[in-house]
């Protein structure tokens, strides 16, 4: 892919790179609106009554690193300390985690021993994750070829075809890990106020060939996605069209879109009428919904440490709004976010959900 092409510049963090927010960022720009959705959010629970019996996370996206900040990463783990990193999770209530993506071809790493991809630098963080899992009884899904294809506006035939090739070739290795219970597509994508119809047919046939490469292995297996959800919801009727274009006949069998309250990309005043969407477009696929929590908060983009724990109040809204659509929900990288590891901030929101178990 060539650099005009790439949405996101790449950068050293640790021994490892990471995506960058764009170049072309105004982040002084950027934070006003991130803090304007943070304060309304603070206004919104002031006013929200909770239900009595709390909603849980029962799924954890885990990662060898995160692919856009430090985090916790887990890229040098060995077995026993990926077993200490799930016993921390399932005393939190967790029973199954999503690695994020086998690899990510940009920056330069795959995420297990790999022959097709062994011209990458590539350390066995699967290999280490899914023995683990298994001693600890944590149901694992596989996250396949990271891309970034889902970002991007434009997207040619032969980059398509490209795409498809390389997902299969990861996808071909990654059968070797019998003990999964399903496959996670990493490429992410939103609907983003206006339709895209070659943006829509790509991700459309990328869906397709994803779950087709999986279910033609093994029809058990289950395969996820996680879109953003980053529009207002006066689009709501545009936005439907534009997911039951990508969703038709995909055969996707759980869409688990981010709340995007964490990034500031929705508020929590919008939840319940995104949410609602959300469910009326994956009912009509025969999809099942899940909500995918964020449970921290930006306060900036350019600081090294740019997202944080949030409180555990806001936690418990997003939970409450999204939970009448929803069979579960999972959060992004609760082994860091809720966890003393993150600070202060961590080690309360580690103690909330405990206290729900």
């Amino acid at each position: 892919m060539s650099s005009s092409n790439q949405p996101f510049p790449i950068g050293p963090c640790d021994d490892f790179q990471i995506y960058l927010p764009p170049a072309t960022m105004n982040e002084a720009k950027s934070m006003l609106r991130v803090n304007k959705f943070n304060t309304n959010n603070i206004e919104f629970i002031k006013n929200f009554k909770l239900p009595e019996k709390q909603t849980r996370i029962r799924t954890s996206f885990v990662y060898a690193h995160p692919a856009d900040y430090k985090g916790r990463p887990m890229i040098h783990a060995a077995v026993d300390e990926w077993r200490t990193a799930l016993q921390e999770l399932k005393a939190k209530g967790i029973d199954s985690v999503i690695f994020q993506s086998a690899l990510w071809r940009e920056i330069n790493e795959c995420f297990y021993m790999s022959e097709n991809f062994s011209f990458l630098k590539c350390n066995p963080v699967i290999e280490h994750l899914t023995e683990a899992a298994e001693l600890e009884n944590i149901k694992v899904y596989l996250g396949g070829y990271g891309s970034v294809a889902g970002w991007r506006e434009t997207f040619s035939e032969d980059e398509l075809k490209k795409e498809i090739a390389e997902h299969k070739r990861c996808f071909d290795e990654l059968k070797q890990f019998k003990s999964v219970a399903g496959f996670y597509f990493p490429s992410e994508t939103s609907y983003r106020d206006s339709r895209l119809p070659e943006k829509e047919k790509r991700m459309n046939y990328l869906y397709r060939n994803f779950v087709d490469m999986v279910k033609s292995y093994n029809s058990d297996l289950r395969v996820i996605s996680s879109p953003a959800t980053m529009h207002r919801v006066e689009r709501n009727e545009e936005f439907k069209d534009f997911w039951h274009s990508i969703l038709e006949n995909s055969h996707m069998d759980i869409i688990m879109p981010q709340d995007c309250i964490g990034n500031a990309c929705s508020e929590l005043a919008e939840l319940d009428t995104q949410w609602k969407a959300w469910k009326e477009v994956t009912s009509a696929h025969n999809i099942e919904l899940w909500s995918h929590t964020e449970i921290f908060e930006r306060r900036s983009y350019m600081q090294k440490v740019n997202l944080h724990p949030c409180h555990p109040d806001r936690v418990a809204v997003q939970l409450a709004l999204t939970a009448p659509y929803v069979s579960n929900h999972a959060c992004w990288e609760m082994h860091y976010f809720a966890n003393p590891a993150s600070g202060p901030e961590g080690e309360r929101l580690d103690n909330y959900f405990r206290s729900l178990t």
